[in-house]
């Protein structure tokens, strides 16, 4: 993004403010949208703050009405967890960027 990324500051400090990692989400640019990975660390079983951040996420962009895709990345061959993937299109992400920027939320 260009622009400040209003939505990225405001999950790091989210994360921050409940005593994980704000690194752990990680944003990514992509032609046609943004992804954001949350990785799993756990070998069995599902880390607890992989839910937590998704849950954070939901309830910043759930009562906005901003459409996002989530996708569940396991390794190949076996039923691990990799990562989970959020993904917004980038008119989304836009949209969100500017109500979180002009404070209408």
């Amino acid at each position: 993004m260009e622009q400040q990324d209003y939505y990225q500051n405001l999950i790091k400090r989210l994360c921050k403010a409940h005593n994980m990692s704000p690194r752990k989400p990680r944003f990514i640019e992509v032609e046609d949208g943004i992804a954001i990975n949350i990785k799993n660390h756990l070998k069995e079983g599902v880390d607890l703050e992989c839910f937590k951040i998704l849950n954070l996420i939901y309830q910043t962009v759930g009562p906005l009405g901003i459409k996002f895709n989530q996708q569940l990345l396991l390794y190949p061959g076996g039923n691990r967890l990799d990562r989970v993937t959020v993904t917004f299109s980038k008119k989304e992400y836009i949209a969100l960027n500017k109500r979180l920027e002009n404070g209408k939320i």
